[in-house]
């Protein structure tokens, strides 16, 4: 073979000694590199070896491998094509009827569509711009109405399952576990009662998820990304012109950065700086510029969040955040039900491999629980523990006398209870198991030999913004600390973060998917047709005020409920200087309507001091009997109607 070795077709000379060529090549540019249709083999050596056969480079992928890619995202679509399929076919998206709150925000709307301008009423705590005109592009298309603007918001928060979907990607998770990720989170009861309405809730929470995703993909240590990080940075801003905690973002963001050593003060550390927080900064600057210029200070309701924070000092302040850490664990063990349920099967493994630290952690938050829960169980408060849009009723708001029917007895809220209980200990649990110290570090970076673990600096900084998320639930509580606690739906912002980080957290746990989808699929079931029943409720409560006024009963004489009584009163009441009143039957007649003298009501059932004069059944598919609606006339008040 004249001292040649034969590799395949091609002809290799032996390395002993460099060969020398026979003449210089010609100066100039170097020659470009381009790629073969087929890929050639290297061996270990370097040297080439004979092309094989491969995928080409230059022409599209087989049908059956573009077949087999689709396959694999199948998961996530059925999950998205129910999603549409209920909010098109089961939920009565567009009945014309507001939700709690989101009057306030659905009059942003009517305003800027009617007259021109962008106005906030001073009852507004949200900050409400981005909304109004998210909401407003959707009903400049699909008419003005209560239905165009509760489209915007589940569509928001279907591309915030998307979002949710990326981010379980980005911290590790396959296809099909992030698909399960964002099923749990986009059918959760609470969410996905909410995401049909107008409120500023779920638009705060879909924005911060999605801002999240862009972070955290554009944060990645071993493969940063600068165009995502300003993407993240421009969603915060956005998040911030729904509420104004949208601005705990970026400093979640920039304290991570710095606690984890790289947010530096220097050239890179000021860019890298300018692209986490400089959007959100210049938004909340015009923001708070555009009110000082046009009225010269902030709605009276964002302003009320310190004047309760004094009022309340330390022995309140302090009990309410105790109160409201033990009530986010619950919650967090209702936002992650079906990754606990999934994870049953392997309880085993998870125990083992827990390192001390781990223990220690575990016992803090079950002492939590149990400590907690034995004074809430002793004062009859089950889960839901801070009912809104989520209770006893089901999902959706009541916000009228007497409302819905409880949809089952005390058994049933003392099983939920212990169940939720059981899921956020399963849920701590895999966050003691991420809790490991020693040689196994580097760098802030967790390592086993041969296996780098490249996710642990996205949980850090996703972690870092749900702590803070956390911390915002307090100043929106204040209100009703002595009463209520607090609401479910200031505990929204939470369910993007349990989610993501409880799967990450057992990502080396082999998680029972078809238990845990049986669950989803379970709950998705049981929210979809709560939420379709809270709709119907309130769109035949509106319906049944109407006849009233038809009757001659006018609104001044009539409550029908919080959304009612608010968007067709405040205004009025406002403009004709009727004070608020001392308690008169309910807190948003006093409040929100005081012009009403609450002659005749709507209501779900009997009321005390009230006869009935009429009644109308509604349809509800939870309820195990007929359900009716009464108009009532208040004893002293003589017929007709």
């Amino acid at each position: 073979m004249n001292g040649t070795e034969t590799v395949g077709e091609h002809q290799i000379a032996p390395s002993r000694r460099p060969r020398r060529f026979a003449a210089r090549s010609r100066p100039g540019p170097r020659p470009a590199i381009r790629a073969t249709r087929r890929p050639v083999a290297i061996s270990p050596t370097g040297v080439v070896a004979a092309p094989v056969p491969g995928r080409s480079l230059s022409r599209p992928q087989s049908w059956p491998a573009i077949l087999a890619l689709g396959l694999s995202y199948w998961p996530l679509l059925a999950t998205l094509a129910v999603y549409v399929a209920a909010a098109v076919a089961i939920v009565p998206i567009m009945v014309p009827v507001a939700i709690s709150d989101d009057w306030t925000y659905a009059r942003s709307v009517e305003i800027l569509i009617l007259e021109n301008r962008l106005e906030v009423l001073p009852v507004a705590a949200a900050t409400v711009v981005f909304q109004a005109f998210w909401g407003g592009a959707f009903a400049a298309v699909l008419g003005l109405s209560f239905g165009a603007m509760r489209v915007s918001t589940v569509v928001l928060h279907g591309i915030s399952g998307l979002a949710i979907y990326g981010l379980c990607r980005e911290l590790g998770q396959s296809r099909a576990r992030a698909a399960f990720g964002a099923a749990t989170y986009l059918f959760n009861p609470l969410g996905y009662a909410i995401a049909f309405s107008f409120m500023s809730d779920p638009h705060f929470a879909a924005l911060l998820a999605i801002a999240v995703f862009w972070y955290v993909r554009g944060l990645q240590p071993h493969a940063p990304r600068p165009g995502a990080v300003v993407a993240g940075s421009a969603f915060a801003g956005l998040a911030f012109l729904v509420r104004p905690h949208g601005a705990l973002i970026p400093l979640a963001v920039g304290g991570y950065l710095v606690l984890s050593g790289r947010l530096r003060p220097d050239r890179s550390g000021v860019s890298l700086a300018l692209r986490v927080a400089a959007v959100p900064v210049v938004v909340a600057a015009a923001y708070y510029g555009w009110y000082a210029l046009d009225s010269g200070s902030l709605p009276s309701q964002q302003g009320l969040f310190l004047g309760e924070a004094r009022a309340a000092g330390w022995n309140e302040g302090s009990l309410l955040v105790r109160r409201l850490a033990i009530i986010a664990a619950m919650y967090l063990g209702l936002f992650v039900l079906p990754i606990a349920v999934a994870a049953v099967p392997r309880l085993g493994d998870m125990v083992r491999g827990v390192s001390v630290r781990g223990w220690l952690f575990f016992a803090g938050w079950q002492g939590l629980l149990l400590v907690g829960l034995g004074a809430f169980w002793a004062q009859g408060r089950r889960m839901p523990l801070i009912p809104h849009f989520l209770g006893r009723s089901g999902p959706g708001s009541g916000d009228l006398r007497a409302a819905r029917p409880h949809l089952a007895g005390a058994w049933a809220w003392d099983a939920l209870t212990v169940v939720c209980a059981a899921a956020s200990l399963i849920l701590a649990l895999g966050f003691a198991r991420r809790l490991r110290v020693g040689p196994r570090w580097a760098n802030g970076v967790e390592t086993v030999p041969g296996s780098p673990d490249r996710t642990r600096p996205a949980a850090g900084l996703t972690a870092t913004i749900g702590l803070v998320m956390l911390a915002g639930v307090v100043p929106q509580s204040l209100l009703f600390r002595n009463w209520i606690i607090s609401l479910d739906r200031y505990l929204l912002p939470l369910l993007p973060f349990a989610v993501c980080l409880g799967l990450w957290a057992l990502r080396d746990i082999r998680l029972s998917l078809p238990l845990g989808w049986a669950t989803a699929t379970l709950i998705a079931a049981f929210a979809i047709a709560g939420t379709r029943d809270a709709l119907v409720f309130q769109d035949r409560v509106w319906a049944f005020a109407r006849y009233a006024n038809e009757q001659g009963v006018d609104n001044t004489r009539l409550d029908a409920g919080y959304p009612w009584d608010a968007y067709h009163l405040w205004e009025y009441s406002q403009a004709n200087n009727i004070p608020t009143k001392s308690y008169t039957g309910t807190w948003w007649t006093d409040v929100y309507a005081p012009a009403t003298d609450s002659s005749y009501a709507v209501a779900g059932g009997p009321v005390d001091g009230y006869d009935a004069i009429a009644y109308l059944e509604y349809s509800a598919w939870l309820q195990q009997e007929p359900v009716y609606l009464y108009l009532l006339r208040r004893h002293d008040v003589p017929g007709p109607p």
